[in-house]
Protein backbone atom coordinates (compact mmCIF):
# COMPACT_ATOMS: atom_id res chain seq x y z
CA UNK A 1 0.00 0.00 0.00
CA UNK A 2 2.75 1.89 0.80
CA UNK A 3 4.93 1.47 -2.53
CA UNK A 4 1.54 2.24 -4.20
CA UNK A 5 1.28 5.85 -2.97
CA UNK A 6 4.83 6.91 -3.31
CA UNK A 7 4.52 6.38 -6.91
CA UNK A 8 0.96 7.91 -7.21
CA UNK A 9 3.37 10.99 -5.53
CA UNK A 10 6.19 10.53 -8.04
CA UNK A 11 3.52 10.55 -10.86
CA UNK A 12 1.67 13.85 -9.77
CA UNK A 13 5.01 15.18 -8.85
CA UNK A 14 5.95 14.60 -12.90
CA UNK A 15 2.58 15.30 -13.91
CA UNK A 16 3.19 18.80 -12.08
CA UNK A 17 6.25 19.18 -13.71
CA UNK A 18 5.91 18.29 -17.10
CA UNK A 19 2.92 20.74 -17.40
CA UNK A 20 4.92 23.49 -15.96
CA UNK A 21 7.70 22.31 -18.79
CA UNK A 22 4.55 22.32 -21.72
CA UNK A 23 3.97 26.06 -20.14
CA UNK A 24 7.38 27.52 -21.16
CA UNK A 25 5.63 27.27 -24.80
CA UNK A 26 3.53 30.60 -23.67
CA UNK A 27 6.86 32.47 -23.00
CA UNK A 28 7.69 33.43 -26.66
CA UNK A 29 4.53 34.55 -27.43
CA UNK A 30 3.76 36.67 -24.84
CA UNK A 31 7.26 38.24 -25.42
CA UNK A 32 6.07 39.71 -28.51
CA UNK A 33 2.91 41.44 -27.19
CA UNK A 34 4.48 44.71 -26.04
CA UNK A 35 2.40 45.94 -23.20
CA UNK A 36 3.52 49.78 -24.18
CA UNK A 37 2.61 49.29 -27.55
CA UNK A 38 -0.93 47.08 -26.72
CA UNK A 39 -4.08 49.06 -25.54
CA UNK A 40 -4.52 46.81 -22.44
CA UNK A 41 -8.06 45.27 -24.18
CA UNK A 42 -5.93 43.62 -26.63
CA UNK A 43 -3.10 42.23 -24.11
CA UNK A 44 -6.22 40.86 -22.23
CA UNK A 45 -7.24 39.28 -25.05
CA UNK A 46 -3.83 38.22 -26.27
CA UNK A 47 -2.88 36.52 -23.14
CA UNK A 48 -6.69 35.03 -23.05
CA UNK A 49 -5.82 33.31 -26.40
CA UNK A 50 -2.69 31.89 -25.66
CA UNK A 51 -4.21 30.34 -22.11
CA UNK A 52 -7.25 28.89 -24.44
CA UNK A 53 -4.75 27.62 -26.77
CA UNK A 54 -2.57 25.33 -24.21
CA UNK A 55 -6.20 24.29 -22.50
CA UNK A 56 -7.79 23.60 -25.52
CA UNK A 57 -5.68 21.75 -27.16
CA UNK A 58 -4.67 19.78 -24.26
CA UNK A 59 -8.43 18.89 -23.53
CA UNK A 60 -8.00 17.73 -27.26
CA UNK A 61 -5.25 16.15 -27.01
CA UNK A 62 -6.56 13.81 -23.78
CA UNK A 63 -10.29 13.37 -25.70
CA UNK A 64 -9.01 12.05 -28.61
CA UNK A 65 -6.01 9.84 -26.31
CA UNK A 66 -9.11 8.54 -24.40
CA UNK A 67 -10.48 7.63 -27.94
CA UNK A 68 -7.78 5.58 -28.84
CA UNK A 69 -4.44 5.40 -26.73
CA UNK A 70 -6.04 2.43 -24.87
CA UNK A 71 -4.57 -0.10 -27.99
CA UNK A 72 -1.45 0.68 -26.70
CA UNK A 73 -1.86 -0.63 -23.29
CA UNK A 74 0.55 -2.74 -23.92
CA UNK A 75 3.33 -0.96 -24.95
CA UNK A 76 2.86 2.01 -22.56
CA UNK A 77 6.32 2.71 -21.53
CA UNK A 78 7.50 2.87 -25.27
CA UNK A 79 4.59 5.11 -26.23
CA UNK A 80 5.46 7.10 -23.36
CA UNK A 81 9.15 7.36 -23.96
CA UNK A 82 8.87 7.77 -27.51
CA UNK A 83 6.23 10.32 -27.29
CA UNK A 84 7.88 12.80 -24.52
CA UNK A 85 11.51 12.18 -25.85
CA UNK A 86 10.17 13.89 -29.51
CA UNK A 87 8.36 16.74 -27.54
CA UNK A 88 11.64 17.15 -25.10
CA UNK A 89 14.14 17.36 -28.96
CA UNK A 90 11.11 19.53 -30.09
CA UNK A 91 12.09 21.88 -27.30
CA UNK A 92 15.91 21.77 -27.93
CA UNK A 93 15.11 22.60 -31.42
CA UNK A 94 12.97 25.49 -30.77
CA UNK A 95 15.55 26.84 -28.27
CA UNK A 96 18.08 27.69 -30.98
CA UNK A 97 15.31 29.13 -33.02
CA UNK A 98 13.77 31.41 -30.02
CA UNK A 99 17.51 32.72 -29.09
CA UNK A 100 17.53 34.00 -33.34
CA UNK A 101 14.54 35.41 -32.61
CA UNK A 102 12.18 33.83 -34.97
CA UNK A 103 10.23 32.25 -32.80
CA UNK A 104 8.52 35.47 -31.68
CA UNK A 105 5.29 36.71 -32.29
CA UNK A 106 4.93 40.78 -32.89
CA UNK A 107 1.12 41.18 -32.81
CA UNK A 108 -0.79 44.34 -32.13
CA UNK A 109 -4.11 43.14 -32.33
CA UNK A 110 -6.19 40.35 -30.70
CA UNK A 111 -7.14 37.73 -33.10
CA UNK A 112 -3.87 37.90 -34.55
CA UNK A 113 -2.92 35.85 -31.63
CA UNK A 114 -5.04 33.21 -33.02
CA UNK A 115 -2.34 31.62 -34.99
CA UNK A 116 0.64 31.38 -32.60
CA UNK A 117 -1.66 30.45 -29.97
CA UNK A 118 -2.19 27.08 -31.60
CA UNK A 119 1.20 27.07 -33.17
CA UNK A 120 2.72 26.77 -29.73
CA UNK A 121 -0.07 24.55 -28.15
CA UNK A 122 0.94 21.66 -30.62
CA UNK A 123 3.08 19.92 -27.76
CA UNK A 124 0.87 20.62 -25.33
CA UNK A 125 -1.64 18.19 -27.55
CA UNK A 126 0.77 15.53 -27.57
CA UNK A 127 1.44 15.86 -24.08
CA UNK A 128 -2.59 16.17 -23.71
CA UNK A 129 -2.60 12.44 -25.86
CA UNK A 130 0.08 10.71 -23.61
CA UNK A 131 -1.54 11.64 -20.20
CA UNK A 132 -3.89 9.00 -20.56
CA UNK A 133 -1.67 6.83 -19.44
CA UNK A 134 -0.40 9.49 -16.85
CA UNK A 135 -3.38 11.77 -15.24
CA UNK A 136 -4.70 10.87 -12.08
CA UNK A 137 -6.93 14.09 -12.02
CA UNK A 138 -8.17 16.00 -15.04
CA UNK A 139 -9.39 18.58 -13.75
CA UNK A 140 -6.42 19.29 -11.48
CA UNK A 141 -4.41 18.99 -14.74
CA UNK A 142 -6.07 21.72 -16.47
CA UNK A 143 -6.13 23.93 -13.39
CA UNK A 144 -1.70 23.54 -13.23
CA UNK A 145 -1.70 24.10 -16.97
CA UNK A 146 -3.81 27.09 -16.82
CA UNK A 147 -2.22 28.80 -13.73
CA UNK A 148 1.61 28.23 -15.45
CA UNK A 149 0.82 29.46 -18.50
CA UNK A 150 -0.88 32.69 -17.23
CA UNK A 151 1.87 33.29 -14.73
CA UNK A 152 4.73 33.12 -17.20
CA UNK A 153 2.79 34.74 -19.85
CA UNK A 154 1.77 37.88 -17.46
CA UNK A 155 5.32 37.91 -16.77
CA UNK A 156 6.49 37.83 -20.31
CA UNK A 157 4.50 40.40 -21.09
CA UNK A 158 6.00 43.02 -19.03
CA UNK A 159 9.65 42.02 -20.53
CA UNK A 160 10.94 43.59 -22.98
CA UNK A 161 11.80 41.80 -26.07
CA UNK A 162 15.44 42.05 -26.50
CA UNK A 163 18.66 39.79 -26.98
CA UNK A 164 18.69 38.87 -23.32
CA UNK A 165 15.29 37.62 -22.94
CA UNK A 166 15.45 36.08 -25.73
CA UNK A 167 18.63 33.95 -24.40
CA UNK A 168 16.73 33.26 -21.31
CA UNK A 169 13.70 31.62 -23.40
CA UNK A 170 15.77 29.67 -25.10
CA UNK A 171 18.04 28.83 -21.88
CA UNK A 172 14.24 27.16 -20.27
CA UNK A 173 13.57 25.66 -23.56
CA UNK A 174 16.92 23.72 -23.26
CA UNK A 175 16.64 22.72 -20.15
CA UNK A 176 12.92 22.01 -20.34
CA UNK A 177 13.39 19.51 -23.65
CA UNK A 178 16.79 17.87 -21.34
CA UNK A 179 14.03 17.56 -18.27
CA UNK A 180 11.33 15.84 -20.61
CA UNK A 181 13.76 13.39 -22.00
CA UNK A 182 14.49 12.40 -19.24
CA UNK A 183 11.59 11.84 -17.91
CA UNK A 184 10.53 10.03 -20.74
CA UNK A 185 13.37 7.63 -20.32
CA UNK A 186 12.06 7.12 -16.57
CA UNK A 187 9.29 5.73 -18.39
CA UNK A 188 11.03 3.13 -19.53
CA UNK A 189 13.24 1.82 -16.68
CA UNK A 190 10.46 2.02 -13.68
Amino acid sequence: MLILHHILTLMLALSILILFILSFQVMPVALGMDVRKTQPLNLASGVLFIILGQVLFFLFGIWLGNSFMHLLSGIRAAVLFVGFSLIGVRFVMEAFNIRKGERTYSVERPLLFILPAIAQAVNTFLAGLLFYFLSTNLTNDLIYLSVFSFSLSLLFVFIKNNKLALSAISLLYLVGGGILTLISFYFVFA
